[in-house]
């Protein structure tokens, strides 16, 4: 295979992960972008609410994306029973992960109060997060559908229904945000009431169109079960969980740093989040699609071609992130007014944007070879990486250049460019060791 049937390949997969995981994400940026034409307080309390949500999500999120690999091994090999006992298992261990992660999100809630926020930014952030809260469930059990589905080959069903889900978001937020006919303005309690709704919706059809896959292939013929696969899978996804939360943790703690500087500056953190993490989502693809495609080759015992396909992805992410970073330098002083309309928001907005910037090359390169370990299947890690390049590198960073050196919200995102750049270096070294041990 050539290399660039093999970018091609990757392409093709990652495609309708991208737009999936950008439809996914946009029930949150259409709370966004909504939320912020009714001025900077109400956008703070939605940045302050996805800031301690995301981290808890995400972990769920990591858990469920050990489950692609697995599938995708079984896959290649054609063993539709041990397929039959992941996907029996999986969805036992993630119902009952959802209902812990509610549980936090709830003492989260109450715990907001002693967060140095201010207080009317506390007060609506309090009535937004338990509705989002309400919709964790729906969303864990969607993505473990959807990771399921992946590893089956199948990315264009999680695409479609998370598109259409999108969709009904973006017009229930302008029914229940600003108001419509009978309907009264709800403001930022009508963006969670949407969002609440979409993901529930989201999950259903997810469900309803797995099962019938499934029973296609004949994956339920087999009803026996094998003792303790939940714990084992459980224990294989928790440390990409970890990962997950370790490194959103970091982004999630330099919101709440953010919020010291007041509303204006949280403001503009949640803008410029916004479009970083839309750029974060086509490497966020590639990565799914490496793990997919180098689970699958070790699957048929064929590791020259499962390296080919992890280097075709870092080649891939590197030159796409490369793109962004000089369209997001040069586009500083224009795209935050696109949501926001303060001048000191902007302003913190433009100089936030150029470091972030920055990171972008970093952000896309450790991505994608968080998804080629998963593929070769070490899991634990990246978990480890993450912790050491956030926990001990970016937020002390992030805060000493803020505070003590003085430079304002900048220096908190100078601290994640640092973070990012230590995960980068300490994933590519491990991801090479790993090649060459499977070639031996």
């Amino acid at each position: 295979m050539s290399k660039g049937r093999e970018s091609w390949s990757l392409l093709r997969l990652a495609t309708p992960v991208v737009v999936s995981q950008a439809a996914a994400m946009m029930v949150s940026v259409a709370d966004t972008l909504m939320v912020g034409k009714l001025g900077d307080a109400p956008l703070a309390a939605v940045a302050f609410s996805t800031s301690l949500s995301v981290p808890v999500g995400f972990f769920g999120i990591g858990v469920t994306a050990a489950i692609t690999p697995f599938v995708s091994r079984r896959y290649g090999r054609g063993d539709k029973d041990a397929i039959s006992h992941i996907v029996r298992h999986a969805r036992r261990m993630n119902t009952a992960l959802a209902v812990v992660m509610v549980v936090i999100l709830v003492l989260l809630n109450y715990m907001m109060p002693m967060m140095g926020q201010p207080e009317e930014v506390c007060e609506m952030a309090m009535m937004y997060l338990p509705l989002l809260t309400a919709s964790i469930f729906a969303q864990q059990m969607f993505f473990c559908s959807k990771s399921i589905a992946e590893g089956l080959q199948d990315t264009r069903t999680p695409m479609m229904i998370s598109v259409s889900a999108n969709i009904l978001n973006i017009i229930g937020n302008y029914v229940l945000i600003f108001g419509a006919g009978p309907i009264e303005a709800m403001g930022v309690y009508g963006a969670a009431m949407s969002t609440l709704v979409s993901r529930w919706l989201m999950w259903i059809a997810m469900e309803v169109v797995l099962r019938r896959r499934l029973l296609k292939m004949e994956i339920y013929s087999k009803t026996w079960e094998r003792r303790r696969m939940s714990w084992f899978l459980f224990r294989c996804g928790l440390p990409v969980g970890m990962q997950s939360v370790l490194e959103c943790g970091g982004f999630a703690f330099g919101a709440i740093m953010m919020g010291w500087f007041g509303a204006a500056a949280a403001a503009a953190h949640q803008v410029v989040n916004l479009f970083t993490s839309l750029t974060y989502l086509m490497c966020g693809g590639i990565g799914t699609a490496v793990t997919i495609k180098v689970a699958l080759s070790i699957g048929e015992n064929n590791c020259e071609v499962a390296r080919r396909y992890a280097k075709a992805g870092l080649v891939m992410a590197a030159g796409f992130m490369s793109f962004t970073t000089v369209l997001l330098i040069c586009l500083r002083n224009y795209l935050p007014g696109l949501i926001i309309d303060s001048e000191e928001a902007i302003a913190i907005g433009a100089s936030l944007m150029l470091v972030g910037g920055v990171f972008e090359i970093f952000d896309g390169v450790q991505i994608t070879a968080i998804g080629a370990l998963r593929g070769y299947a070490d899991l634990r890690y990246p978990a480890v990486a993450a912790g050491l390049a956030f926990l001990l590198v970016g937020i002390p960073v992030g805060y000493i250049v803020a505070f003590p050196m003085g430079v304002g919200p900048a220096g908190i995102w100078w601290g994640y460019v640092s973070g990012l750049l230590t995960a980068s270096v300490l994933l590519l070294v491990r991801l090479r060791r790993i090649m060459r041990r499977f070639e031996r």
